[in-house]
């Protein structure tokens, strides 16, 4: 029980480690080359944040060009349901995918790599659904 309270102790502390090396270098931890799996989750990490930032930026300009679409904002409400419904299934999804790996070093790679493709994948198909609602 000891060695499993002193692990948990020494992750959570790596993690908060991971997370200001991020801030205080203010760069990519994708950039760095020596290649340990704290640094492959972190890029992980960080490339999925990436993807989610995009993918709300688009959400929101969707949205915007949604409010055109009748004044009862039916439209709108769709998309905000259908986006809540996806992101609870991406959320199932990549913890499906991940769940191999519990209690592995590399669990959180497998979880945020998911989470990035899938938030990449969706932010595509909502560009191409902004595109016909600017034609």
């Amino acid at each position: 029980m000891k060695t499993i309270v002193i692990l948990l102790v020494l992750t959570h502390s790596l993690g908060f480690a991971v997370i200001s090396q991020e801030k205080q270098a203010g760069n990519s931890p994708c950039e760095s080359s020596t290649g340990t799996q704290t640094e492959a989750n972190a890029c992980a990490r960080h490339k999925y944040k990436q993807a989610d930032s995009g993918m709300n930026r688009v959400y929101e300009q969707l949205m915007a060009e949604l409010a055109g679409f009748g004044s009862d904002g039916k439209t709108q409400n769709k998309l905000r349901q259908a986006q809540s419904i996806w992101l609870q299934y991406r959320s199932a999804n990549c913890e499906s995918e991940a769940s191999i790996f519990e209690g592995g070093s590399i669990r959180p790679a497998v979880y945020y790599s998911c989470l990035a493709s899938m938030t990449e994948e969706r932010t595509k198909r909502m560009r191409e659904f902004l595109a016909v609602t600017i034609q």
